[in-house]
């Protein structure tokens, strides 16, 4: 009786190992990108936002007169900057955030920026001017979306995926034309639009 109940726990034994090695394998296969993505928002620099609330409504004025409203951006990734002309670290970043948006403007790709320089369009007219830079750029001088999207330092950017929720959060300058970004930004566009990124550490 004693042999018979050995034989059986050494087949359960046998059984539970194999059941628990497949498990592991299925992870090991379907969660590499996950963790890939993962890895990314780390170099990066980009905080994950847990929660991942849908992007709040706004509706601002670009330098060319244009109204834009982020919930007309359905099914794009979103790169939301905040930025004064008068701010250092928003400076140092500039070029970079030009390379991005050059690289990825004709596809499912947004970098927007706003400006929250106070004294409204013109000093922001001359300074994208004086740097040749092409990004869109919205206008908020009384800085409304500060409060909106909870920023309290510039430069901060906010990433919104295809689904309009936020999903990562950068405070301070970046270099946003490394081979991290492009990386990141390439693997949430392959997502495509019924899929988002996971954030995940």
């Amino acid at each position: 009786m004693a042999l018979k109940l050995l034989n059986i726990s050494v087949v359960m034994g046998k059984k539970l190992f194999l059941l628990i090695a497949a498990l592991l394998l299925l992870l090991v296969f379907t969660l590499p990108a996950h963790g890939e993505e993962g890895s990314l928002f780390a170099r990066i620099g980009i905080q994950p936002v847990r929660d991942k609330k849908k992007a709040p409504h706004c509706c601002l004025e670009s330098l060319s007169g244009e109204k834009v409203q982020l919930s007309d951006l359905k099914d794009k990734i979103i790169f939301l900057n905040f930025w004064a002309s008068w701010c250092g670290p928003c400076k140092e970043e500039m070029p970079s955030i030009e390379t991005l948006y050059q690289r990825y403007k004709q596809r499912d790709f947004v970098f927007l920026t706003i400006s929250v320089d106070y004294e409204g369009a013109e000093p922001v007219r001359k300074f994208i001017e004086k740097h040749r830079y092409r990004f869109p750029v919205l206008l908020d001088p009384k800085g409304k979306t500060l409060d909106l999207f909870e920023i309290s330092k510039i430069p901060a950017t906010l990433i919104i995926d295809r689904k309009g929720k936020t999903i990562g959060r950068v405070i301070g300058p970046r270099n946003w034309s490394s081979p991290e970004v492009f990386s990141l930004v390439d693997q949430m566009l392959d997502d495509g639009p019924g899929r988002t990124i996971s954030s995940r550490n």
